[in-house]
């Protein structure tokens, strides 16, 4: 999927979507409470869906893992915050909205 940010006369900005999976998987690293899924899994490519709106806005949404011992509102409203103020300083993007959905919890191995 191609995004398109920009279409004036003189041409247009073209952001592959992998920017802005990259992007997005950035700023989860930033959050603390959430869990990567392992590089190159089924789940890691999975956890991310973007949707170009027709005003040209983003939506975003996630799908997470997380500790079991964080605040799972908290938590949920920092990921909102930092995918929201990445992609909007990374790009020209302004973004809709960003749903985040905890498919997960990680228990430490002290079970």
């Amino acid at each position: 999927m191609k995004i398109v940010s920009n279409k004036d006369d003189n041409g247009k900005v073209v952001y592959n979507d992998n920017i802005l999976y990259d992007i997005v998987s950035c700023a989860l690293t930033e959050v603390d409470g959430v869990v990567m899924f392992a590089p190159q899994t089924k789940q890691s490519k999975r956890c991310v869906s973007l949707e170009q709106m027709p005003d040209g806005t983003v939506n975003v949404a996630v799908f997470v893992k997380m500790n079991y011992n964080v605040s799972v509102s908290e938590v949920a409203s920092q990921i909102q915050s930092s995918i929201k103020n990445a992609i909007e300083t990374n790009t020209e993007f302004k973004v809709h909205s960003v749903d985040v959905h905890v498919v997960e919890v990680e228990f430490g191995d002290n079970n």
